[in-house]
């Protein structure tokens, strides 16, 4: 799944539904490469994401978006990876 722009509280809800049809997939890359801006909306998604996945990775590379999965401490629960390939 791709994020491009904000996951905040505006876009996070279609994120949700986007998110719900991989929930029986056996491994859910969310690739946040393309996302500037995460609040606590788009970060509730994430981590439901990441609970209901039987596997899950997320790629980011944004510094603000890797220094909220540090502060919520996401970074030690699912594999934060620098590219989709990587991810894979």
């Amino acid at each position: 799944m791709r994020v491009e722009g904000d996951l905040d509280l505006a876009s996070a809800p279609e994120f949700e539904v986007a998110l719900s049809t991989a929930e029986s997939a056996p491994h859910v890359v969310i690739d946040l490469s393309a996302c500037p801006f995460l609040d606590s909306a788009g970060m509730r998604v994430i981590a439901e994401a990441i609970r209901n996945a039987p596997r899950a990775s997320i790629v980011a590379t944004d510094p603000g978006v890797l220094r909220v999965f540090e502060i919520t401490s996401v970074d030690t629960m699912v594999s934060v990876y620098a590219s989709v390939e990587e991810a894979l």
